[in-house]
């Protein structure tokens, strides 16, 4: 059969490869004969051409794994991210959204080759991004690292007065991904002037590792909103967001991907009106 997805010798870093979506997206990559240069902060069990410790967090770390990779690369996954359960709400903010920026702009844009892809994993928690853009903005358009470091922290600072307590992590998760909805936006058009291609995949309830954070917090309805469904499986998200780098989307770019078994489909249907509050 052709090889239509075009993923045979192609270089592709993904970021969060030790598990979940980002494990599932690296075993179908290996699967298509890509040469997969992993990253996470866990340890990577994988056969990948290179497993690279990698914590987002911390911009040294960003700035000595990407080091390791090659000099050109022809896809990247940017799949990495905390739940906010076991972090506070800026250090959520600098894993998910801060980190990978800092990574995309610094290190993988200038190695990307012309026809090169990128593809982000956000979630269904970033649905209101286009109502609260202007609270995003100062991160989202920061200079630099410290710059949106500094953002942050006053996002942060209003963030404490509102009362969110066990739940202010996971208030930072969801203006992280609400950002990277945003940047996707935003990175679309000058991406494709160098022939770059830029989406995102908005996953719905999904079960990994973060779900049995949340699940301390909130209970599985809350967790899933009011539509009873089923919990997706990395595999059914690291599906579209190889789909979305392959070579079978060649003219997807700058799109947030709804892959929620109907979500928000429902929720748009039925609540049209919808209000989306800053966090901050």
């Amino acid at each position: 059969m052709k090889d239509y997805l075009g993923y045979k010798d192609k270089i592709c870093v993904v970021t969060g490869a030790a598990s979940g979506m980002g494990k599932a997206t690296c075993e179908i990559l290996i699967d298509l004969g890509a040469k997969v240069y992993a990253m996470d902060l866990a340890p990577i069990t994988l056969p990948v051409e290179k497993a690279i410790k990698l914590n987002l967090g911390d911009k040294e770390s960003v700035d000595q794994a990407f080091k390791e990779v090659p000099s050109t690369i022809d896809k990247f996954f940017g799949i990495a991210g905390v739940s906010g359960v076991t972090t506070d709400f800026a250090t959520t903010i600098r894993i998910n959204f801060i980190g990978h920026r800092y990574a995309l702009e610094t290190y993988v844009i200038p190695k990307l080759a012309e026809d090169g892809a990128i593809a982000f994993m956000g979630s269904l928690a970033g649905t209101g991004w286009q109502e609260t853009r202007e609270e995003l903005t100062p991160v989202v358009d920061a200079p630099d690292w410290d710059t949106a470091v500094a953002e942050t922290a006053k996002i942060a600072e209003r963030a404490e007065t509102k009362g969110y307590g066990k739940m202010i992590g996971v208030k930072g998760y969801f203006m992280s991904k609400r950002m990277m909805n945003l940047y996707v936006k935003k990175m679309a058009g000058p991406l494709a002037e160098k022939g770059i291609r830029i989406n995102i995949i908005c996953p719905g309830s999904t079960e990994t590792q973060l779900t049995d954070q949340w699940a301390s917090l909130m209970d599985a309805k809350s967790m899933q909103g009011a539509q009873e469904t089923r919990y997706a499986q990395p595999s059914e998200m690291a599906g579209p967001i190889v789909f979305a780098n392959s070579d079978m989307a060649t003219y997807m770019s700058g799109q947030n991907i709804y892959v929620d078994f109907a979500q928000n489909a429902i929720q748009e249907y039925t609540n049209p009106n919808r209000e989306f509050p800053n966090i901050g």
